[in-house]
């Protein structure tokens, strides 16, 4: 019998973690996450999901800096705010993990995109052609 609380005990934690996501979730999804370059005279906003929503450029920039240097930081600010975004993704789903009681499940996912981006690096690249060709 005590096998069946605990099973139930755990499936309640599951529903209830479950019923957190999902406000978590819908909340996350409406929220913009903000990088910036030269100084925060160059500033990206996305979506949750990454997507470009603004770029704001001080006029001064465009004086001072020249198209190449200019482009550079434009792009820095959004991959900023890119991470931004996933990061607050990645802690999300690690919290709903732990609030499900599922730590290691949490532990898992971050070794497995840490291997993933590793090998999808240019660094890691080389590894993986290491092997003969297939067709």
């Amino acid at each position: 019998m005590d096998e069946m609380r605990e099973l139930r005990a755990r499936m309640e934690r599951l529903s209830a973690a479950a019923a957190w996501m999902d406000e978590v979730a819908a909340e996350w999804s409406t929220r913009e996450y903000a990088g910036s370059a030269d100084g925060g005279r160059i500033t990206a906003t996305v979506d949750a999901v990454g997507t470009l929503r603004a770029v704001d450029i001080h006029p001064l920039c465009m004086r001072r800096l020249d198209s190449r240097t200019l482009a550079e930081a434009v792009l820095t600010a959004v991959r900023r705010a890119e991470a931004a975004a996933e990061a607050a993704k990645e802690e999300m789903l690690r919290g709903g993990l732990e609030a499900a009681g599922l730590p290691h499940v949490a532990a898992l996912l971050g070794d497995a995109r840490r291997a993933f981006d590793e090998r999808a690096s240019p660094e890691g690249a080389g590894r993986l052609q290491a092997g003969p060709a297939r067709r």
